[in-house]
Parts: structure tokens; sequence; C-alpha cells
């Protein structure tokens, strides 16, 4: 025989019938938080959405600005190779200025020269006596020499 339960199957399934109910409850519930999760879910993927569209253009842009920051480095490069062209050109420049300062110096050592020896002539021959430059001719660099005695010597 079996051993007799102090428990019956109704109050068993009472409890069963009560732990359902709760059960349900909870259920009920954890739905109404799957709901609103899959609201937030789907407005998740929405602002995922424009976040991909926004990366989409970014990247387009990022693209865009590499390209252009390439061209920059390209024009620096030449800009570069030009400027050192230059620099060549005006080393070359400065060279010819200094044998120029050279030229215009011996010229000028030539024109002290010949100053020196107008006046020397002049004293050999007149004397002492006063002479006067006048008109000046750019073109020529020179001007006439009126002497005291009344001679003109023109360049």
């Amino acid at each position: 025989m079996k051993k007799q339960k102090n428990l019956s199957l109704q109050f068993v399934w009472n409890i069963r019938l009560k732990l359902r109910a709760e059960g349900d409850k909870l259920w009920a519930e954890g739905a109404k938080l799957w709901a609103e999760g899959a609201k937030l879910r789907a407005e998740g993927d929405k602002l995922r959405a424009e976040g991909d569209k926004l990366r989409a253009e970014g990247d387009k842009l990022w693209a865009e600005g590499a390209k252009l920051w390439a061209e920059g480095a390209k024009l620096w490069a030449e800009g570069a190779k030009l400027w050192a062209e230059g620099d060549k050109l005006w080393a070359e420049g400065d060279k010819l200025w200094a044998e120029g300062a050279k030229l215009r110096a011996e010229g000028a050592k030539l024109w002290a020269e010949g100053d020196k020896l107008w006046a020397e002539g002049i004293l050999e021959v007149h004397g002492n006596i006063k002479l006067e430059w006048k008109n000046y001719d750019p073109k020529k660099h020179a001007s006439e020499c009126h002497l005291e005695t009344g001679e003109v010597f023109k360049p």
C-alpha cells in the first residue's frame, strides 16, 4: 500500500495555478519590457542608419580630403623645386652683381685716373685756373668742361 500523503492534489494544483498566474503577470510585464525594448531598438536602428549615412559622407569627405592633401603635397614639392631653382638663379645673379661691382669699381678708378690726368694737363698748360662742369649729358654720363680761358671741351 501506498503511503498516505498529507497534501491533496487539489491543494498542489491550486498552488500551481497561483504560480502560473504570477508567472503570467511576470510574463506580461516582460512582454511589455520586450515591446519597449523593441521600440528602443527600432529607434536605435534609425539612429544607426543615420549614423551610417553620416559615416559614408564622412568617408567621402575624408577621401576627398586625402586627395586634396596629396595634391597639396605635390604642389608644395613643386613649389620647393621652384624655390630651389630660384635660389640657384639668385646665387648666379649675386655672382653677376659681384662681377658688375668689380667692373664698376674699375670703371670708377679709370674715371678718377682720367679726371686726375685732365687736371694735371690743365695745370701743366694753363697753371692753376678755374674750370666749371656744365650741361650734363645722361647718355654719355659726362659734362662739358668750361675753362677760365674760354675754352670749352665737350664729351
